[in-house]
């Protein structure tokens, strides 16, 4: 099925040309898995409304996609592994990579040049915004612990600055391999502290967060994380962003780059969403708000800035 849409895809675009799809936008998604699926129906519902279509590449890029590539006005990539094909193919459209952190747009292969035809929207959350969110949730709560591996040190380095800016008392501990990470934990929460999750596999994974969560709560630390399912699993609060969303935040920069040739500057998500565990608070001993609540001060705190 994949080879057939693959197929029927270069023969449209073939068939179009390049003059007939200056207005084409192209998508390559990293997988078929259920949140890109999310922010594809996003993004294509944004570009839609403006009049223009959104033709799917399906995963794994090939080498053969790249001239049918160039015929697309415009790129838009979901998820880490789709920005990588196409940075490997360097097509001459405009791209805008979605879906991936902001550590890992970072690490791509972009010249001085690719400024206004390259951009990106992150899916983890501004420093700033994570750090008022501890202050807006845990007001009583001074001490915030960075577990870090390699590809999130800068993004725990901007969380502990920020931290710092909001005269909390950060801690930033870097892990090299996966073995040091409970002797790290538990130096790290010997004073009980806010356990700041950041997204990063070598740290935070399938086979590290019971045992984080658990060591996190024997040591009275609540665990703040990215994403609804720690909250399920026991963290005490998340803050992310849906992929639909960034998909719709993704289809409002499209929209600009086809309109005007260049894309805004990477960003990240404009919108957000907040979960909460009251079990867990009250095993913790800690009066937490409701969502809407947290969310309306967050929001009207950066609405002061």
């Amino acid at each position: 099925m994949a080879l057939l849409l693959r197929t029927l895809l270069l023969l449209a675009l073939a068939i179009g040309g390049s003059a007939a799809l200056a207005g084409q936008a192209c998508l390559v998604m990293s997988d078929e898995a259920s949140a890109f699926g999310e922010a594809a129906e996003a993004l294509g519902n944004e570009l839609r409304s403006a009049g223009h279509r959104l033709l799917s590449f399906p995963p794994p890029l090939r080498a053969e996609d790249s001239a049918a590539l160039n015929n697309c006005a415009l790129i838009v990539t979901l998820g880490a592994r789709a920005a990588q094909g196409i940075a490997a193919l360097a097509p001459r459209s405009l791209i805008l990579h979605t879906l991936l952190p902001r550590s890992a747009y970072e690490r791509l292969p972009l010249r001085a040049e690719d400024a206004r035809r390259v951009s990106a929207i992150f899916i983890d959350q501004p420093a700033s915004r994570q750090i008022e969110l501890l202050r807006v949730a845990l007001p009583d709560w001074q001490r915030v612990a960075l577990l870090v591996g390699h590809e999130s040190l800068e993004m725990g380095q901007r969380l502990y600055a920020a931290a710092r800016d909001r005269r909390l008392r950060p801690t930033l501990a870097q892990l090299n391999e996966e073995s040091e990470l409970y002797p790290t934990l538990q130096r790290t929460l010997a004073e009980p502290s806010i356990l700041l999750a950041v997204p990063d596999a070598t740290v935070y994974n399938n086979r590290t967060i019971s045992n984080i969560l658990l060591t996190a709560y024997h040591q009275r630390s609540p665990v703040v994380g990215f994403s609804p399912a720690y909250v399920k699993a026991g963290a005490l609060l998340a803050l992310y962003s849906t992929p639909a969303q960034v998909g719709q935040q993704a289809g409002e920069a499209a929209r600009l780059g086809l309109a005007t040739g260049s894309l805004p500057p990477p960003a990240a998500p404009r919108h957000f969403r907040i979960s909460t565990n009251p079990y867990v608070a009250r095993s913790l001993g800690i009066q937490l708000e409701d969502p809407a609540f947290l969310h309306e001060r967050l929001e009207r705190s950066e609405g002061s800035q």
